[in-house]
C-alpha cells in the first residue's frame, strides 16, 4: 500500500514539476521521465506481492482522503505500471523533435497519478474526482497534436464521450444511494453503470472514441490508452458488481453479449481499416470483447453452479487482460517508430520495412502473432480457457445457457480466424515485400529508446508462455472471491486447472524458441556458405516492384466485399478506357458504421439543442437573475410537494405526543 501511494505522488511531482518547466525541454524530460519510471517501478514493488499474494483490502487515510488496496486493484494496475514505464521510455525518442515537451511530460504523469487513483478510491465523490481527472488529463495527451484538424476533432469526440460516461457514474451513484431502493432503482444502476464503464472499456456502440483516439494520439499514449486505461473500464463493472450485490446472472448476460458483440465487430472494423493505428484501436475493440465473454462465462457459471466453467472463464478474462496489456501496448510503439522513420501510418502506402527496421519488424510480426490468438503464442492461453469455459457451458448448460455457449464458440473461431487476416494484412502489408513509397524507401530503424520500449514488452510478454500457469493461480483469492465457492474447492480446481496450462505453456515456449533458433540461424547463416543475392522465379522477372505485389487492402478484399452488409465501404473505382488507357484507380475506404448511423446523428441532434439552448444567453444579467429566482421557487415547490407526501403518509405518526414516541 505504501509504494503504491507512493507512486501515485511522484506521478503527481511530477506533473507538477514539469508544469513549472513548460518551455525549458531538457529539465523538464528530466523531471517527466525520471518521476514516470520511477513511480513505475515503486508501483510494481507494491502491486506484484499483492497479486501473487492474494492480499485483502487494506485502507489507508491522507489527510482527508481514503485508500484502499486489494489484489483487485493490484491486477489491474500493474498494466498501468508497465505500458506506462515503457510508453514513458519510447515517448523520449518519440517527442525528440517535438517542441514544449513539458506540456507532454505534465499531463502524462497527471495521468498516470489519476489512473493509479482510480483503483485506489475508496468513496463515490473520490472516485468520481479520480475518473474525472483521469479523462481530462487524458484529453489534452491526445490534443497534443492539437493544430492538426483531424487531431483536434478527435480530441474533442473522446472529451464527449468521457463526461458522457461520467454523467452517467453519478446518476449511479445517486440512484445507488437510495435507501431501501424498488428494483427498478438496482436495474437502472447496474444499466448506468454498465453504460457509463462500458464507454471507457469500449463496449459495443459506446466505442465511438477508440478509433478516432488513437490514430490522433501519439503513439506512447495510444499504447497506455490502450494497454491500461481502457482496462480500468472492466475494474468499475467489477467494483460495482461486489459493491452492489447485484444479480451475478444479470451481470453475466450483459458481459456475454456485450462480449460477442465487441469482438466479432471490432476485428470486421479492423479488417477494413487502411490507417495502422486505426486497424489496431479497433483490435483493441475485438480484444475487450473476448476479456467480455471471459467474464460473462464466469459469472453465468457462478449463477448455475459450474465450478469448471467459473474458474476457467475468469482465470481466462484476467489473463487476456494481461496478455492484451503487453502485446496491445508493444504494437502500438512499433507504430509510432513506424510514424517516426516514415511519416506514414497508411499500409498502401508502406511495405518492406522489415529489412530497414529489423528489431521494429520483427517484434510487430511476434506481438501479431500472439494477440491473433494462435498457437503457440501467449495470446492462444488466454482463449484456450474461454473455450474451456464455453465447452463447460455446452456440457452441463441447457437452454440460454446451453445456447449462449455455442454461440460463444461459434463466435470466438470465426472471431480468432478473421483476426489473423487482420494482422497479416498489417505486417505483410507495412513490413513484408517492396517499399510502395518513397517514405518507405528512405525509412531507417529509430532511436535506441524507441527501439528497446516494445521490444522490452515483447520479452515480458513471451515471458507469459512459461509465466501463464504461475500467473493464473495467483488469481485464485480473486475468483474465490467472485464466485463464493469455497476457497478449497476453487484451489483444486485451479491446480487441475494450471497443471494443464503447464503442459500447453512447456509446449508453446519449445515451438516458439525452436522458431527462434531457425529464424536466427537464418540470419546468421554458417560457416561456408556464402551470402549471395541470385535472382529467383517471380512470374518471369528478376527484379520484382511493388506494382506486382498484393497491398495489404487487395488481401483482405474478399473478406470485405463478404461483410459489404454490416462494413458498408465507399468505393472510388476508375476503370481502364480506351486503346491507350491511363493508370486504373481502385479506393475503397469504411468508416465505422455504427459511428456514421448512430453516433453522427446523435450529435448532429444535439448541436441543434446547443443552438436552440444558446437564445438564452442574451447577455442580460437581469435575465440570468429571472432565470435564477425562477429556478429555485420550481425547487422549493417541488420540496413542498414532496415533503407533504411523506407528511400524509406518516400522519399516524405524527399524532402521537412527542413523550410517549419511542426513541
Amino acid at each position: 500500500m505504501i509504494q503504491i501511494l507512493i507512486a501515485m505522488i511522484l506521478f503527481a511531482a511530477g506533473g507538477a514539476g514539469t508544469l513549472l518547466l513548460p518551455h525549458r525541454n531538457m529539465y523538464a524530460v528530466r523531471i517527466g521521465v525520471g518521476t514516470a519510471m520511477a513511480g513505475c517501478v515503486c508501483g510494481l514493488a507494491g502491486a506484484l506481492p499483492a497479486l501473487f499474494q492474494g492480499r485483502d483490502g487494506v485502507q489507508e487515510t491522507v489527510w482527508t482522503l481514503s485508500f484502499s488496496f486489494d489484489a483487485l486493484s493490484a491486477l489491474f494496475l500493474l498494466p498501468v505500471f508497465v505500458i506506462g514505464a515503457f510508453a514513458a521510455l519510447h515517448a523520449v525518442g518519440y517527442l525528440r523533435e517535438e517542441r514544449n515537451r513539458g506540456r507532454f511530460w505534465t499531463f502524462f504523469n497527471f495521468t498516470l497519478a489519476a489512473m493509479t487513483w482510480v483503483a485506489l478510491a475508496v468513496t463515490p465523490v473520490e472516485f468520481l474526482c479520480a475518473w474525472e481527472l483521469m479523462g481530462v488529463m487524458s484529453f489534452a495527451l491526445v490534443a497534443f497534436e492539437w493544430r492538426k484538424k483531424e487531431t483536434l476533432r478527435a480530441a474533442w469526440i473522446y472529451l464527449l464521450s468521457c463526461q458522457a460516461g461520467a454523467a452517467l457514474l453519478i446518476l449511479m451513484f445517486v440512484y445507488g444511494a437510495s435507501d431501501n431502493a424498488p428494483p427498478a432503482f438496482l436495474s437502472a444502476v447496474i444499466v448506468l453503470g454498465m453504460a457509463g464503464f462500458g464507454l471507457k472499456a469500449g463496449f459495443p456502440v459506446l466505442h465511438v472514441w477508440l478509433p478516432e483516439a488513437h490514430p490522433a494520439a501519439p503513439a506512447p499514449v495510444s499504447a497506455l490508452m490502450s494497454g491500461a486505461m481502457i482496462n480500468l473500464g472492466f475494474y468499475g463493472i467489477l467494483r460495482m458488481l461486489v459493491s452492489s450485490d447485484g444479480p451475478v446472472g444479470t451481470f453475466g448476460w450483459i458481459f456475454l453479449c456485450a462480449g460477442l458483440a465487441g469482438a466479432l465487430g471490432g476485428v470486421l472494423f479492423a479488417l477494413a481499416r487502411q490507417n495502422l493505428k486505426g486497424l489496431l484501436a479497433c483490435s483493441s475493440v475485438e480484444n475487450m470483447g473476448i476479456a467480455g465473454i471471459g467474464f460473462g462465462l464466469g459469472l453465468l457459471g457462478v449463477e448455475h453452479g459450474d465450478l469448471v466453467m467459473t474458474v476457467s472463464g475468469l482465470a481466462g478474462a484476467f489473463l487476456h487482460l494481461l496478455n492484451h496489456a503487453l502485446l496491445k501496448g508493444g504494437l502500438f510503439l512499433c507504430a509510432g517508430s513506424v510514424l517516426r522513420a516514415t511519416g506514414l501510418l497508411n499500409m498502401d502506402r508502406l511495405g518492406g520495412l522489415l529489412k530497414r527496421m529489423p528489431w521494429t519488424g520483427g517484434t510487430f510480426l511476434f506481438s501479431s502473432l500472439s494477440i491473433s490468438g494462435l498457437p503457440p503464442f501467449n495470446g492462444f492461453l488466454a482463449e484456450f480457457l474461454i473455450y474451456l469455459a464455453a465447452f463447460s457451458g455446452i456440457v452441463s448448460g441447457g437452454g440460454t445457457l446451453f445456447a449462449g455457449s455455442v454461440l460463444t464458440v461459434i463466435v470466438l473461431a470465426l472471431t480468432g480466424g478473421l483476426a489473423a487476416a487482420v494482422f497479416v494484412k498489417a505486417s505483410g502489408g507495412v513490413f513484408l515485400g517492396e517499399p510502395r513509397s518513397r517514405e518507405a524507401a528512405e525509412s531507417r530503424e529509430v532511436s535506441a529508446e524507441m527501439r528497446s520500449a516494445p521490444v522490452g514488452l515483447m520479452i515480458l510478454a513471451f515471458g507469459m508462455i512459461a509465466g501463464a500457469p504461475f500467473v493464473c493461480r495467483s488469481f485464485t483469492p480473486l475468483i474465490q472471491h467472485f464466485s463464493g465457492f469455497p476457497m478449497e474447492t476453487v484451489e483444486t480446481e485451479m491446480f487441475r486447472l494450471s497443471g494443464l496450462m503447464e503442459h500447453l505453456a512447456l509446449f508453446s515456449g519449445l515451438v516458439v524458441l525452436l522458431f527462434a533458433g531457425l529464424l536466427i540461424y537464418r540470419m546468421t547463416l554458417p560457416n561456408g556458405r556464402k551470402n549471395g543475392i541470385r535472382p529467383t522465379w517471380d512470374c518471369g522477372f528478376a527484379e520484382p516492384t511493388a506494382r506486382m505485389e498484393y497491398t495489404g487492402s487487395a488481401l483482405v478484399q474478399p473478406l470485405t466485399e463478404f461483410f459489404s452488409g454490416i462494413l458498408r465501404p465507399d468505393r472510388k473505382i476508375r476503370r481502364p478506357e480506351g486503346l491507350f488507357p491511363v493508370d486504373a484507380e481502385y479506393h475503397c475506404e469504411t468508416g465505422d458504421p455504427v459511428e456514421r448511423g448512430f453516433w453522427r446523428p446523435l450529435f448532429l441532434l444535439a448541436g441543434k439543442a446547443a443552438d436552440r439552448i444558446h437564445r438564452f444567453q442574451s447577455g442580460y444579467l437581469h435575465f440570468y437573475l429571472l432565470v435564477m429566482v425562477l429556478a429555485m421557487l420550481a425547487m422549493l415547490g417541488w420540496g413542498f410537494l414532496f415533503r407533504s407526501g411523506e407528511e400524509t403518509e406518516s400522519g399516524d405518526e405524527r399524532s402521537v405526543p412527542m413523550e410517549e414516541r419511542v426513541p
